[in-house]
């Protein structure tokens, strides 16, 4: 497919894209440069719908809710729900709501493995608040959260869902990539691999800012290997991407699917 020259520009701002040096004294959650980058990603997911919809797909913006919007792409027998706008008119998700679940209680996934008397006998502490028993109170009410989602639909079935984390990082003196906070990544991707057997098809995408590829890093190639890793098991794909290329060929990877009738699997 050849993408036009507009999306084109777009995936080079994604790869572009770097936050500000970081400033002593300034708090973690002050500085919004991350939501600037999701913006910017979801600007790109829309961009996609219009190239969908100029190849002969079908669009429709949908609601689940709250802040949560869809393109819904129909071509024949295939629809791909993409991550769309916030704002203007919606129609009513008509699909099962755990397709577009990105909130992932943690005591409901390990209810389902290994199991709550096994969770308590295998890991509770012997003695403490948590101890025995008490040990659920531990982590009632916690979540695992991934930034958004897309789904795919085949004849009316599911026929995969893709988690999506959107990761940015910068680097104050222009030589290594500041701080260790995306080795939160790497839990996310443990989490992942629970979430992941409650679908017929669940994979892992990361969509990150340039700055992985154009710093001195250990997580570039790690998660990478980490994606290779998980190749072994049919269940769990994972990819990181943070070139142009990169997510120019997610695009085409989306067109290819929808409006060609491709292998997802590929």
């Amino acid at each position: 497919m050849n993408l036009p020259h507009a999306f084109r520009l777009l995936s080079l701002k994604l790869q572009d894209f770097e936050a500000s040096a970081s400033v002593a004294n300034t708090g973690t959650g002050s500085r919004r440069e991350g939501e600037q980058f999701e913006h910017l990603i979801r600007t790109w997911w829309i961009e996609l719908g219009r190239v969908l919809s100029r190849a002969g797909a079908t669009g429709t913006t949908l609601s689940l809710g709250g802040q949560k919007h869809y393109q819904r792409l129909e071509y024949g027998k295939r629809v791909a729900y993409l991550p769309g706008e916030t704002e203007g008119i919606h129609t009513a998700v008509d699909r099962d709501e755990m397709w577009f679940q990105t909130t992932f209680r943690v005591d409901e996934m390990l209810a389902s493995f290994p199991g709550v008397p096994e969770v308590i006998a295998r890991y509770a502490p012997s003695s403490g608040p948590f101890s025995g028993e008490q040990y659920p109170n531990m982590y009632s009410g916690m979540t695992t959260r991934f930034d958004d989602t897309m789904v795919l639909e085949d004849s009316g079935v599911m026929a995969a869902k893709v988690l999506l984390e959107y990761k940015t990082a910068k680097s104050s003196v222009g030589r290594q990539i500041d701080g260790n906070a995306h080795e939160r990544l790497s839990f996310q991707m443990m989490q992942y691999l629970e979430v992941a057997t409650r679908y017929p098809r669940c994979d892992f995408m990361v969509m990150a800012n340039g700055a992985f590829s154009r710093y001195r890093n250990k997580y570039h190639p790690n998660f990478h290997v980490q994606a290779d890793r998980l190749k072994a098991f049919s269940w769990f794909s994972m990819r990181h991407m943070c070139t142009a290329d990169e997510f120019d060929a997610l695009a085409d990877r989306v067109f290819t699917w929808l409006v060609e009738g491709g292998d997802w699997s590929r």
